[in-house]
């Protein structure tokens, strides 16, 4: 969208942001005085919807240099939208047909790193080392996404053949993976004897600061030993748990936002009120007064990592290929079906329930009702086809893992199947009327290519989709019971649209 059609609005800036109008609430201080000590990798919607956001309410209770120096390693170009505004941008809030926006103003400084095709590449991923080497710098953040951690979903180690990652042990003064970028600008302070930052992973990854140090470590240990010793001695690598639904930012929202305000803003995110922060923390490591704010710091996120990943994005990665098969664009018309709302509060209650942990201070049942609740949002645009990207990278916490959980204990898991035979059928390219199907995943090669060969064969399209090791792991190839009733699924998916599968089993 141009800057034309926006009706003459002026673009936010620090100097326009004073005509917002009242009802936008700005920051509670002094930014003029704010400086970095966080730089964040992955500056996209959700990261300034939810920690750019805390961070203004900690500044408010306990000012200190905490504002966030934004990377972006990929597409967009954030320096291009934010560095224009002052690094300003508003979120806006939407639930029962309710708006509350805010002006953010915890985010200084904005770097992209462009693609190496273009001249600037190594200038630009330069100064975004030069910055995460910067001893300003005490926080390392991210949201970079699952693949962004190059890891093999099925085991949670690196990925060694990963293109990015074999560049960047060829190449490691250049990296183009997260794991190496991390990795320079850890070897860069060490080189200047600057102290080293925690690293806080905020991706919904298994345990994910975990994740990330394995993939750094072993990184590192192909491009320089005695550097990975260092590391693995002296760098903390925190868990994390971050929960809002923040769907992608949509023209329509902007151009709204513009009508409304008077104001273009580019940086316009979209969320729900709910939010939810938990850290693992046990060697206090210097952040933000985020915990007087809300976020929870303890010393195992784990048992709420589960919680939410198998109840919150369970739900999400069980229906939304399935929702998606039926035509559905939003995830709010998917659980604005009776059937499918009923589908999935009873696989949740009755196969993942069981099998999850005791998780202080929440009761279950009532979360797992909040969190229908949440999805039913019709004021969030949360798309089908958003939720089902990166399949392959999120199915085995979502869904394998709780599938797992029901065949060790004897328990029917026929939710759980179906939702499996769903995301199979989306990632093979495979529409019960063969309308295309746009896949979007890095795996998106390798299953279309097997639902070129078996899509018309259930059990010999389920059981080469089993062979994906690296997504599946190897436990599932041998099952028969469960290769039986994958099969018997994908075959009505193949047959009928989704919805009618779904209402068929409940």
């Amino acid at each position: 969208m141009s800057l034309l059609s926006l009706s003459g609005a002026q673009r936010l800036t620090a100097a326009t942001a004073a005509h917002l109008p009242a009802s936008v609430q700005r920051p509670g201080y002094d930014r003029e005085k704010l400086k970095p000590g966080i730089l964040h990798l992955g500056d996209g919607a959700f990261h300034r919807c939810h920690q750019a956001e805390w961070t203004d309410d900690a500044l408010q209770v306990a000012f200190g240099d905490w504002g966030i120096v934004g990377v972006n390693l990929r597409a967009p170009d954030i320096a291009n939208v934010l560095g224009v505004q002052s690094g300003l941008f508003c979120r806006e809030l939407r639930e029962d047909g309710a708006v509350t926006r805010r002006l953010v103003g915890s985010e200084l400084g904005h770097i992209s790193v462009l693609d190496e095709a273009y001249d600037p590449y190594r200038l630009s991923l330069q100064a975004a080392l030069e910055a995460a080497a910067d001893p300003a710098i005490r926080l390392i953040t991210m949201t970079v996404t699952e693949k962004g951690y190059c890891h093999i979903p099925a085991t949670g180690e690196l990925d060694v053949d990963h293109p990015d990652i074999v560049h960047d042990i060829a190449e490691p003064h250049v990296p183009r993976s997260v794991p190496g970028f991390v990795l320079e600008a850890l070897t860069l302070r060490l080189q200047r004897e600057v102290d080293l930052p925690a690293i806080m992973s905020c991706d919904n990854v298994p345990d994910n600061g975990a994740t990330l140090r394995r993939a750094v470590l072993g990184l590192a240990q192909r491009v320089d030993p005695a550097i990975a010793d260092r590391i693995a001695q002296q760098v903390h690598f925190l868990n994390t748990m971050v929960d809002r639904i923040v769907p992608a930012t949509q023209p329509g929202d902007i151009a709204r936002f513009a009508e409304q305000t008077g104001i273009a803003d580019f940086g316009l995110v979209v969320g729900e009120p709910f939010r939810m922060w938990v850290i693992e923390d046990t060697h206090r490591c210097a952040m933000p007064a985020w915990d007087r704010v809300g976020a929870l710091v303890v010393d195992d996120v784990r048992p709420y990592e589960i919680l939410k990943m198998r109840v919150l994005n369970g739900i999400q990665s069980n229906v939304c290929q399935l929702g998606l098969l039926s035509d559905l664009q939003f995830m709010s018309e998917v659980m604005g079906s009776q059937t499918f709302e009923a589908f999935a509060r009873r696989t949740i209650i009755d196969e993942v329930v069981p099998g999850l942990p005791q998780v202080s201070g929440i009761e279950v049942p009532a979360y797992v009702e909040q969190s229908i609740r949440r999805l039913k949002n019709p004021d969030l645009k949360h798309g089908t086809l958003q939720i089902s990207t990166d399949g392959s990278q999120k199915i085995r916490q979502r869904l394998l893992e709780p599938l797992r959980a029901c065949l060790t204990a004897g328990r029917s898991a026929n939710g759980l199947l179906l939702g499996v035979a769903g995301w199979m059928c989306y990632a093979a390219g495979l529409h019960w009327q063969n309308k295309p199907v746009d896949v979007r995943d890095p795996k998106a090669s390798v299953t279309t290519e097997i639902g070129l060969r078996h899509g018309s064969d259930p059990t010999a399209f389920v059981a080469e989709m089993l062979k994906l090791a690296d997504i599946f792991g190897t436990d599932l190839v041998d099952n028969e019971p469960v290769k039986a009733r994958l099969a018997q699924f994908v075959g009505q998916l193949r047959a009928a649209p989704a919805i009618e599968v779904v209402a068929a089993l409940i």
